[in-house]
This record gives C-alpha cells, sequence and structure tokens, in this order.
C-alpha cells in the first residue's frame, strides 16, 4: 500500500490572490508546504498545478511537480488528475494537502495514513478545538460536527455544540474511493453551502475524523492570515 501526499496548488485564490507564492520568512508559502510534508512517511509526494510560475520555483527539482488541466473547478479534481497519472491501486492512500498549510505537523499525516490499516475507512480528515466564540460565527472558518469518531455535518456557521470543532481541510483517501468521489455529481447541500466535503456526506461515503497535533491549525486564506504565519515562522523558525 503506497503513502501519496498531493499538494493541489493555484492561483486563482479571491481573498489572497497568488497565494501559494506568498513569502513566508524567507521563502514561498509553497515550498513551505511541501517541505512540512516530505518530513511524513509518505512514499511519493507531489505539487499539482497548472501555472508556471509555480512550475518555476521547482526548476532543480522538477520530478516534485505534475502538471494538471487548468479546467478543474476543485482541489480534489487537481489531486485525482495528479494520482491517476502515478499508476496507483485502489488500496494506495491519498492525501490532498492544501498548499496553504504550511506549517502541517508531519505526525497529522502519518496518523492519517494508519487510519487507513482499517479496511473500512473511505475518506479521513482533521479538526481542532475552538480556541474563541467568535469562530462559531465566522463562516470563513469551516466547524465540523464529530460523533463516534466520525464527521457527522460540516458548517460554515453555528450558534454553538459541544461536539463542534474547527475543520481542517486536509482529506485522505482510499484511491478506489478518491475515483468514486470525484466522478459523483456535486450534491445539492456541497452546492448550497460551498463545502465539497458535503458531497461525500450526501452520498453515504463515511468520514474518519481525528483530532490535529499542528500547533498552527489555520489555512492561509487572507492578508491577517498570513501575518499570523509569518510571526509564527518567526517566532519558531528563525535561526
Amino acid at each position: 500500500m503506497k503513502r501519496v501526499i498531493i499538494i493541489p496548488a493555484r492561483l486563482l485564490s479571491e481573498r489572497l490572490p497568488e497565494k501559494p507564492l506568498k513569502i513566508i520568512l524567507d521563502k514561498p508559502m509553497i515550498n513551505w508546504t511541501l517541505e512540512a510534508v516530505e518530513k511524513s512517511s509518505a512514499d511519493i509526494v507531489k505539487v499539482a498545478t497548472d501555472s508556471k510560475k509555480i512550475v518555476n520555483l521547482f526548476e532543480t527539482s522538477p520530478e516534485k511537480v505534475v502538471i494538471t488541466s487548468s479546467s478543474h473547478i476543485s482541489g480534489t479534481d487537481r489531486v485525482f488528475e495528479a494520482a491517476n497519472s502515478l499508476g496507483l491501486k485502489d488500496e494506495d492512500i491519498v492525501i490532498n494537502v492544501q498548499g496553504d498549510e504550511p506549517f502541517i505537523n508531519a505526525k497529522d499525516l502519518d496518523n492519517l495514513f494508519n487510519l487507513f490499516d482499517d479496511k473500512k475507512n473511505e475518506i479521513a480528515t482533521l479538526y481542532s478545538t475552538i480556541q474563541n466564540q467568535e469562530i462559531f460565527k465566522d463562516k470563513n472558518i469551516v466547524k465540523v460536527e464529530i460523533n463516534d469518531g466520525f464527521a457527522s455535518k460540516f458548517m460554515r456557521m453555528c450558534i454553538g455544540g459541544n461536539n463542534i470543532y474547527v475543520h481542517q481541510g486536509v482529506y485522505a483517501f482510499n484511491f478506489k474511493t478518491l475515483k468514486q468521489f470525484v466522478n459523483l455529481k456535486p450534491s445539492k447541500n456541497e452546492i448550497k453551502f460551498k463545502l465539497e466535503q458535503l458531497r461525500a456526506l450526501d452520498n453515504g461515503i463515511s468520514i474518519k475524523a481525528i483530532e490535529s497535533v499542528s500547533e498552527f491549525h489555520i489555512g492561509v486564506d487572507t492578508q491577517e492570515d498570513l501575518k499570523k504565519a509569518n510571526e509564527f515562522a518567526k517566532k519558531n523558525y528563525s535561526k
């Protein structure tokens, strides 16, 4: 069973344009993310992109990049195209790590891989504890309801609850389920709430969820997030 991590990266982010190229301390965010995931037990790590600017960052290591179509609607579609080019078997595990996760802990990724020792698991993801009440009202921070170790609901806004956590947008699939997922039509809830993971729940595909051990839990989506990322890097990575 191969362990594969694919980092989808595009430049057309609405809230933070060209965010994979944004500098954190001394290098682009996408480089931070790649270096973080390479510390895991993955057998294969690839950046999947349609951007020449991102490809050019890896001129000295072109084997780390898979050039994908520019027509993909979602990061999962881009991940599937890249994964499909690797000759994977149904039981191989593919983790989708967004390029805006520069400080993801490799232990999180290994913990996700290990969940698939149980062949019943189809998709797995991460969550973290809600740090303040304002998060419940922030529609840009996705929340997840956890019951018996599985995600039962994803939402953008809620009034609170004992089993509500911050969702960290990292997904692990067995390759068979990844193929199934990208061939399903977007569900009504997915379209309504703009949350791709609802497609899985709406089609009866379970999502195992475990708590993240990463210190920096947010994806870098805004200028404020980028500021926090630089502060975190300066504190933890400056020589």
